[in-house]
């Protein structure tokens, strides 16, 4: 189920600053009474393009932290929020319970934790202005959606986001909806599995159609024989080596659209 545990953590070449910080006071947030907790990762050289990862239903948990220094490793500043503050922790370490939280989550708050996210990151002092998005699983359907509002991200990345899935009144708005493709305005990469059976490799036809039909810029790869929540750093897993060329087209497009000298 996506990523629920950092089974290779990075060694060597951490960030020189990590800290825990509070998303409040945002420029144009001013009456949304914004306390978003996050996990902030630095690189030595600042100031730096920076990267707002959004994680998948088990939360900001050690393996979105690790991507967080990975990151800096390479030289960005990342932010981790943690989307899930208004509801508190997992009762229980399962599947079932992380679900269960996610599908209370509401949309248009998460949305809103997102865009102040992005304001936020891009005013602080270690960030050089240019703010890109990386998310998975549920993170990668929030990639999608915030590729098509202000504030604009400079590249967004989803690892298996889902274009399409069960619409509720508190999340309403799916990424393949015909407004949200029209209103794109970041460039995306979009990855999965062809396995993906979670995802359905015809839902990914289908935003693919859609997002050619109104000429976004997107990129999209789809790695044979590998299922849903494929990235691993630990070289001995099935997935690694797709997992290396997926994480290196990340590097890349961030490198690309976010000015990293």
């Amino acid at each position: 189920m996506c990523h629920e545990t950092c089974p290779r953590p990075i060694s060597g070449g951490a960030p020189v600053e990590e800290t825990e910080v509070t998303i409040d006071h945002v420029a144009g947030f001013e009456d949304q009474r914004l306390a978003v907790p996050a996990f902030l990762a630095v690189p030595e050289r600042t100031p730096a393009p920076a990267v707002l990862i959004l994680h998948d239903i088990n939360g900001a948990n050690d393996f979105y932290r690790d991507l967080a220094r990975r990151l800096a490793a390479e030289g960005f500043v990342a932010l981790l929020p943690d989307l899930f503050h208004r509801l508190g922790p997992l009762t229980e370490q399962s599947r079932e319970a992380a679900r269960a939280r996610g599908m209370q989550l509401d949309q248009g708050q998460a949305l809103m934790d997102i865009r102040a996210s992005l304001v936020w990151l891009g005013a602080h002092g270690a960030t050089s202005g240019a703010v890109g998005t990386l998310g998975f699983c549920m993170g990668g359907t929030y990639v999608m959606l915030a590729a098509a509002r202000a504030p604009l991200p400079a590249a967004s990345v989803a690892f298996y986001g889902f274009p399409v899935r069960e619409r509720t009144p508190i999340a309403a708005k799916l990424p393949i909806d015909e407004d949200e493709v029209a209103n794109i305005g970041s460039p995306l990469l979009l990855l999965w599995g062809d396995q993906d059976g979670a995802v359905g490799m015809e839902n990914v036809a289908r935003y693919r159609a859609s997002l050619e039909r109104y000429g976004k810029p997107a990129e999209s790869v789809i790695y044979p024989g590998i299922g849903h929540g494929f990235l691993t750093f630990d070289p001995e897993a099935e997935a690694f080596g797709p997992s290396q060329d997926a994480w290196q087209r990340t590097l890349a497009v961030f490198r690309q659209h976010l000015g990293q000298q």
